[in-house]
């Protein structure tokens, strides 16, 4: 059985073992690797690589490569079993990350941020700018904390959490309001 929601993968896979138990499987993914300015230029070195394939192919390759590899890092958590790997991701299916045995966890808890960045202009002038965040953590038994996701709408990480407690069989508690 697979359910896609959202940006997270839930699949349930029978094993051919002796015991025939289920293996679950479950991926999140929790956001870009390079901020937005770098994204950006991603997308300049992919269409650059292109655009040079008919002058150098040797330099068009580098920077479709250099650009493939900026535009799709992204970092996530993958949950096999009792066990989970927290992982960058690049060129779609590189991950990497080391698998760490976890005991069971105790919640999700969802916790309002607030973030704020303040820019200075040429006169010294500053702007502050800001804005208020949900960020989900997945809370083990020996006190660890891990966190899952963030999102600026407090729905849409109740929703994404969801899917995470019931693979863990656990509730979700919203330390938000």
């Amino acid at each position: 059985m697979a359910i896609i929601l959202g940006n997270i993968l839930y699949i349930e896979d029978l094993g051919f073992s002796f015991l025939k138990m289920s293996t679950l499987y479950l991926n999140v993914k929790s956001g870009l690797l390079f901020p937005f300015q770098f994204q950006i230029l991603g997308y300049v070195f992919l269409f650059s690589g292109i655009a040079l394939t008919a002058i150098n192919i040797w330099t068009s390759i580098v920077f479709i490569l250099l650009g493939g590899f900026i535009v799709t890092a992204y970092s996530g958590i993958d949950f096999r079993g009792e066990q989970l790997r927290e992982y960058n991701s690049f060129l779609f299916f590189f991950k990497f990350g080391k698998w760490q045995r976890i005991e069971s966890p105790e919640k999700i808890f969802i916790k309002k941020v607030k973030r704020s960045q303040k820019f200075y202009g040429r006169a010294n002038q500053s702007s502050t700018f800001k804005k208020v965040i949900y960020k989900a953590f997945l809370k083990l038994d020996d006190n660890a904390t891990i966190s899952l996701f963030e999102d600026k709408n407090q729905g849409k990480v109740l929703e994404r959490s969801q899917p995470i407690a019931n693979y863990f069989r656990i509730e979700v508690v919203d330390y938000s309001n």
